[in-house]
């Protein structure tokens, strides 16, 4: 059989596996919840959510460097099928689960089994350029356009977004089937050693646990002023970035230094992208999911374009730079319409460059970096605080001299109950966490 018949299932599995598993690893606080219970079992239903999705990212890279360490190329397709039909299973049980406790524990599993997804997927892919460029086109689009889909209306469900498309999981099903079916059996995956491995999901750990204590001491802030929000949210940007510098050069010195850059360079997209994640997550959005996902996908594919010519992965960061940048001077601007999608193209071009110019050799080195922006809560955090709104007796007008209710933000927030984001200073915190990221990313290439 021609090497291209033989390896087209495997891009095919890449690509719709990376974006199931993006689908099922995103949290997007915010907008309509698709779960209806009381709010305590809302609450323990939410506080979930991220400590499923850690779990997930963990084992993402422990699957993945299991399956280096076994070679074949077939078992990490079957287990990636194995994973997708867990998720199936899951999407059918979910309508006739009863009490928010079973809810929870099916989101774990479902989390686990995405984890397993991406690993698998990452392993069977790696070593083969194109299937492992669909790899990072459906993780990082899917990453930056998921978050615009959600539950139609309030319904059971395992997680924010609602449960998988059942095309997307049948076409996943057998895509990983095929690729297993197909694969050659003396194609094996890159070594990984057992030194390498360990400092891989040490590095996954270590960012992960530190976002979900981060995220849960935020979420205990009473809100006692702008400023001590700010504080918090501060200490805890730097806390994020500074055990992510560290991990990613312990990780560097077991490897070359330049594969340890996409720990850094996700991280730094993760931040830049969170104001447009947060603005496709509005009530009041007026982009199709279909729109973002197209522009998502084929932004990210212009950008990983670009990154096989010349792989400029600071440069990639400094164009995704421009969206946060840009909240420092007009925060209210590309907040919907086409602009957003103007805002969402070029977060993605970046992502794509920073990504694409960084994937490295080590299939667990590359899922460690995919998997960091799903854990990414604290850069979400500094993008949703909300500025305190005063109703006062001084509506605006309009060019009639009429009062204009619905163009003010008083109204908008008293009324309808939607926050106003302090979007000024969080572009400000998001810029700067992607310069630091920008910067450890150029000292490992310049070590190499």
């Amino acid at each position: 059989m021609p090497d291209s018949l033989r390896s087209a299932p495997a891009v095919l599995a890449a690509l719709l596996g990376a974006a199931l598993a993006a689908f099922v690893l995103t949290d997007p606080p915010g907008g309509r919840w698709a779960v209806s219970t009381s709010d305590r079992e809302l609450d323990r239903w939410l506080t979930a959510q991220p400590t499923g999705i850690a779990a997930g990212a963990v084992v993402a890279v422990g699957v993945c460097a299991l399956m280096q360490r076994g070679g074949s190329r077939r078992i990490a397709w079957l287990t990636a099928a194995a994973a997708t039909a867990v998720t199936v299973l899951i999407r059918v049980a979910v309508p006739g689960v009863a009490g928010v406790d079973t809810l929870v524990a099916l989101h774990v599993v479902k989390s686990l089994a995405a984890g397993t997804l991406l690993g698998a997927a990452a392993a069977g892919s790696w070593g083969h350029r194109i299937p492992q460029i669909a790899l990072a086109l459906g993780t990082v689009a899917g990453f930056l356009s998921v978050t615009s889909w959600g539950a139609a209306t309030a319904t059971q469900s395992t997680s924010t977004l609602g449960e998988p498309s059942q095309w997307v999981l049948a076409l996943t099903l057998a895509a990983t089937i095929a690729a297993a079916a197909l694969a050659n059996p003396s194609s094996r995956i890159p070594h990984i050693t057992g030194i390498e491995a360990r400092d891989a999901l040490v590095t996954i750990t270590a960012v992960a646990v530190t976002n979900r204590l981060l995220i849960a001491w935020i979420g205990r802030d009473t809100g006692e002023s702008r400023l001590h929000t700010w504080v918090i949210v501060v200490i805890a940007t730097v806390v994020v970035l500074v055990v992510t510098e560290v991990a990613a050069r312990l990780l560097a010195r077991r490897t070359d230094p330049g594969n340890a850059a996409i720990v850094l360079a996700a991280t730094g997209i993760a931040a830049a992208a969170m104001p447009v994640l947060v603005d496709l997550r509005g009530p009041l959005r007026d982009v199709s999911p279909w729109a973002a996902v197209a522009v998502a996908g084929l932004a990210v594919a212009v950008g990983l374009a670009v990154a096989a010519r010349r792989p400029l992965p600071v440069v990639g960061l400094a164009v995704a730079a421009l969206v946060p940048a840009a909240g420092t001077l007009w925060p209210d601007f590309g907040a919907q319409g086409p602009w957003l999608l103007v805002r969402l193209a070029v977060v993605t071009v970046g992502a794509g460059i920073a990504v694409g110019s960084a994937l490295p050799g080590s299939a667990a080195v590359a899922t460690v970096g995919l998997a960091v922006p799903f854990v990414s809560t604290v850069f979400h955090a500094a993008a949703t605080v909300i500025v305190p709104t005063e109703w006062g007796y001084a509506p605006l007008t309009n060019a009639d001299g009429g009062i204009d209710f619905l163009g003010s933000e008083q109204f908008t927030t008293l009324m309808l109950g939607l926050p106003h984001y302090d979007d000024r200073i969080a572009g400000v915190v998001l810029a700067l966490a992607v310069v630091f990221c920008a910067w450890g990313v150029h000292g490992l290439r310049r070590s190499r």
